[in-house]
């Protein structure tokens, strides 16, 4: 396989004579990818994937607990990825071990016990991803999933026309809470689209992103409450919600200029480093931390405002957290191999960034 893959790929001839092997540009492709497998997702696979398909959340203090935001986070990745056989594996999980029989997704596992409550963001990327891949791959099974998991979706977490951040999966009862950061555009196209939410509501949780206010110093609210019509902002800036807030916004033509100029600033001024918290008055750091997770963000982010340069920036800086001595256990990890810190948000979010990195030729693979 490793030869036929190397003359598909580099062999003028071969390429040529393909179609006397019927090789298809999807198969090409395929074989393309799968060359182009990066240390992070070897270190996934490794370590945190248990044979039963779930994703341990640490090595530490939650060995036993698994996060549908893990979930969601490796199905978005393997559809950028075109790995079809490891979707399909992962939605199996999703189907025994999240998915209850309303077709809601408890949002942790403590063993085999599941949560009590789902998390908006979480269901609306595994929904996003699952419509993906029908997409992508002509699957109708994933699209009726998706369907089937968006009509619960729409039917206990809409409240006054937007989405709310948890319902409890017994009572429905839901939270009075917006999150913005938990507003992904491509989740609300997919709804749209599916006729899954009317375009009223699909204006109303737009609309609530676009036109949050900012605070003085440029930072956007953290939440907004429904019940009162209130945004609500931080006084400690955790900079994943404001990257994700940003990178959604930009997805749909935000304006995120104070951010990104903002971004720079910080980066530039703390020798070339992003913190995981900021003091929203003095602009400060308040931790000096650094997350894989804050720059991946920062890199999806800036990709998708088209300044590759920064991008690459982030990208050089994020690398320097992984573990990049092969003769080292945890190799490709974003761990501190003496503690054994880490979390697979920390791995999973950086491995998508630089998937997209990778695929829009930004990024050479080291």
């Amino acid at each position: 396989m490793r030869i036929l893959t190397m003359l598909l790929l580099f062999s003028p001839f071969f390429l040529t004579s393909c179609s006397s092997f019927e090789q298809s540009d999807k198969q090409i492709k395929m074989l393309q990818a799968e060359l182009a497998k990066v240390e992070t997702e070897e270190f996934i696979q490794k370590y945190l994937i248990q044979e039963n398909g779930r994703i341990q959340t640490n090595f530490t203090n939650r060995t036993n607990n698994y996060l549908s935001e893990s979930v969601g986070l490796w199905m978005q990745y393997l559809v950028e990825r075109d790995s079809f056989n490891q979707f399909h594996n992962q939605v199996e999980v999703l189907r025994y071990y999240f998915l209850t029989k309303d077709n809601l997704i408890a949002w942790e596992l403590n063993g085999e016990e599941k949560a009590a409550v789902n998390a908006a963001i979480d269901d609306l990327r595994i929904v996003d991803a699952l419509f993906n891949a029908g997409e992508k791959w002509k699957n109708p099974k994933y699209t009726k999933l998706a369907q089937q998991i968006g009509e619960s979706f729409v039917s206990i977490q809409m409240r006054n026309k937007l989405m709310v951040d948890y319902v409890d999966l017994e009572s429905k009862k839901q939270s009075d809470e917006v999150t913005l950061s938990y507003i992904i555009p491509s989740g609300f196209e997919h709804l749209k689209s599916a006729g899954l939410i009317s375009f009223d509501v699909y204006e109303a949780n737009r609309n609530l992103l676009l036109t949050a206010p900012l605070s003085k110093n440029g930072f956007y609210p953290k939440y907004y409450d429904v019940q009162k019509a209130t945004y609500y902002y931080d006084e400690e800036i955790n900079l994943i919600d404001q990257l994700y807030v940003g990178f959604h916004l930009a997805q749909w033509q935000g304006n995120t200029d104070k951010l990104m100029k903002y971004l720079k600033i910080t980066f530039d001024t703390n020798g070339g480093k992003l913190f995981g918290r900021y003091d929203a008055e003095t602009l400060r750091p308040t931790v000096n931390y650094e997350a894989a997770s804050v720059y991946a963000l920062g890199i999806l982010f800036s990709l998708e405002r088209g300044d590759k340069k920064f991008a690459q920036q982030l990208y050089n800086r994020m690398q320097v957290l992984q573990q990049r001595n092969k003769k080292q256990e945890y190799y490709g990890g974003y761990i501190d191999v003496y503690t054994q810190e880490t979390h697979a948000f920390d791995n999973l979010l950086p491995l998508i960034a630089e998937r997209k990195g990778l695929n829009g030729a930004v990024f050479k693979h080291k």
